[in-house]
């Protein structure tokens, strides 16, 4: 696996994050992908499709169990697919 998809989400999520230094909600979204990201990061996925896939596992197992409001769950999901969206464009490109 290219550590390249890794570091460029990555990217993407901190300059998200200090764009969002006055936006609470999505300074939090930030921060709860980048942790989940670096807990996926950690095992080394095989591939980037693995990485992907297991990044939403587990954004899909804390949902489960965290006790995030709707609107929360709903900007996580919109702020990881559009991160998501632009970062497999650029590594495809």
């Amino acid at each position: 696996m290219s550590a390249s998809l890794i570091d460029l989400t990555e990217s993407r999520l901190l300059a998200r994050e200090q764009s969002a230094l006055d936006n609470p909600d999505e300074l939090f979204y930030c921060s709860y992908l980048i942790s989940h990201l670096n807990l996926v990061a950690a095992d080394l996925p095989e591939s980037n499709q693995a990485f992907l896939h297991n990044v939403q596992a587990s954004l899909d197992n804390a949902f489960a169990i965290d006790q995030l409001n709707d609107q929360d769950k709903s900007g996580i999901k919109s702020l990881w697919n559009d991160v998501c969206g632009d970062t497999a464009s650029s590594v495809a490109n």
